[in-house]
């Protein structure tokens, strides 16, 4: 799961890819994730994704949005995966999403940090 793609609606301008970063160890089979958009004048810069690094993005420049992050069932990461054919994050872009927000003036909720940070111990 974690490492997933799939598309789904944010306010206001509907569809953005969001990757799974982690499970969430407080609930069963739910998931970090975070969302990623077209860099834009007072985005987060934490972490610069180059067009190409994904093929779903078209962007010269997209930007993760840490500060939106959410948790997501299973059951609704597999339903938009099923449907939308969307191919994961390579390993390499998966490590900077994940490592790039364990900053102290990270967006990212300080939860979710540690959620990131104990999945890449256990990955060890």
């Amino acid at each position: 799961m974690v490492g997933s793609c799939f598309y789904y609606d944010t306010f206001p301008k509907g569809q953005h890819l969001f990757v799974v970063l982690a499970p969430c160890p407080e609930q069963q089979d739910w998931y970090v994730c975070v969302n990623i958009t077209t860099k834009r004048v007072g985005s987060d810069l934490t972490c610069e994704i180059l067009k190409g690094e994904h093929p779903n993005l078209s962007s010269p420049v997209s930007v993760v949005v840490y500060s939106e992050a959410r948790e997501s069932p299973a059951r609704l990461i597999d339903r938009q995966k099923k449907q939308q054919q969307i191919p994961d994050v390579s390993a390499a872009l998966l490590l900077k999403i994940q490592k790039s927000p364990l900053t102290e003036d990270s967006r990212l909720k300080k939860k979710y940090k540690r959620y990131i940070e104990e999945y890449l111990r256990l990955q060890r």
